[in-house]
C-alpha cells in the first residue's frame, strides 16, 4: 500500500487525472492491424490517454499526435519522457471492466514514432479485455459494464442496417453490437475490427466499421459513423461516469502508421466527440 501511494503520480492542482488504457489484447494499443493475442492474466499494455478535469474538459498530454509534428513539440515530448514517462507509476480502475483493480505501469521509452506505449501488471481485480484507469479515482463513481448484445437481442437491429448496405455498410457479416448508456442515454455501438473480419476466409471483402446509434420507434439511427471504414479501426476500451455527472466511451482508433484515442461524451442532450488525441504517428 504505502509503495502504491508513492508511485501515485500527482495531477496539476491536485485535482486533474491522467487517464491510462489498460488493454490485454496486443493490436489494441499500436499501430497496424494483426490478429488479437490476449496477454496472460495479470499483464496488460498500457498506455497515457490525456487528462481530465472534474468538469470533464479533456487536455492533451505532452505527447502525442498534435505534438509530434512539429520540432517544438517533440522537444516537450522528450522531456515529458524524461520526467513522467521513464518512470513506474500506479494507477487505479475506474472502468467497469477490471473496477478495484491497481495497475503498476513501467517505465517506457520514446520509441523512433514517438509511441509511449508500455506495459504494465495488475492486481485487485481482474480485466476481460481492456479498461480505463486514472492516477486518482477521486473525481469517479461507479460506471456501468459495456454489454454486448448476443444474436436474438441484436436482430432488429441488424434488419434495421440491412437497408444500409451496400449504401453504408458493405455487409451485415462480422458486425458486433454492444449497449451502452451515456448520461441517461442508451445507445448502440455497431463495430467490426481486422480482429473480427480476419476469421473469414477473404478478409478483403469487409471493411472495418464502426458506427454509434440508438433505437427509435423500433428503428436504429445513425448519430455518429466512421466514414473511413477501409484502413481506420476503432475499438471500444470502456466507458467512465465523472461525480459530476459526465460520461464518456473511450476507444483506440488505429489505421496503418498511426495510433490514437477518441472520446464520445454527451453535449445538450447530442453525441459529440469529445477529445481526439494522444497516440504516435510514423
Amino acid at each position: 500500500m504505502a509503495l502504491t501511494q508513492q508511485l501515485m503520480p500527482k495531477p496539476s492542482r491536485d485535482t486533474d487525472a491522467l487517464l491510462v488504457a489498460v488493454s490485454r489484447d496486443n493490436y489494441m494499443l499500436s499501430s497496424g492491424f494483426g490478429p488479437s493475442k490476449l496477454t496472460g492474466a495479470g499483464t496488460a499494455y498500457v498506455e497515457l490517454i490525456a487528462r481530465l478535469t472534474p468538469s470533464g474538459d479533456w487536455q492533451d498530454i505532452p505527447c502525442g499526435i498534435k505534438q509530434e509534428g512539429s520540432p517544438a513539440g517533440q522537444r516537450g515530448c522528450r522531456k515529458y519522457a524524461r520526467e513522467y514517462l521513464n518512470k513506474p507509476h500506479a494507477y487505479s480502475v475506474v472502468s467497469a471492466d477490471g473496477t478495484g483493480a491497481v495497475v503498476h505501469a513501467a517505465p517506457s521509452t520514446l520509441s523512433e514514432c514517438f509511441d509511449y506505449s508500455g506495459t504494465g501488471t495488475y492486481s485487485g481485480a481482474s480485466i476481460a479485455g481492456s479498461a480505463i484507469a486514472s492516477s486518482s479515482s477521486d473525481l469517479f463513481s461507479g460506471s456501468e459494464p459495456v454489454h454486448q448484445l448476443n444474436s436474438e437481442e441484436a436482430k432488429p437491429i441488424r434488419k434495421t442496417l440491412a437497408a444500409y448496405t451496400p449504401r453504408k455498410f458493405d455487409s451485415t457479416l462480422y458486425l458486433r453490437y454492444f449497449s451502452l448508456k451515456l448520461e441517461g442515454q442508451e445507445l448502440i455501438v455497431v463495430q467490426r475490427n481486422y480482429a473480427d473480419i480476419s476469421r473469414a476466409s477473404i478478409q478483403a471483402q469487409w471493411n472495418h466499421i464502426f458506427a454509434i446509434g440508438k433505437i427509435e420507434n423500433g428503428r436504429f439511427h445513425f448519430l455518429d459513423w466512421q466514414k473511413n471504414t477501409e484502413d481506420e479501426d476503432e475499438r471500444i476500451i470502456g466507458t467512465i461516469h465523472l461525480k459530476s455527472g459526465r460520461e464518456f466511451l473511450i476507444v483506440s482508433d488505429s489505421d496503418p502508421e498511426s495510433q490514437s484515442f477518441r472520446v464520445y461524451g454527451i453535449r445538450d442532450g447530442k453525441l459529440i466527440l469529445a477529445y481526439s488525441g494522444g497516440g504516435s504517428a510514423c
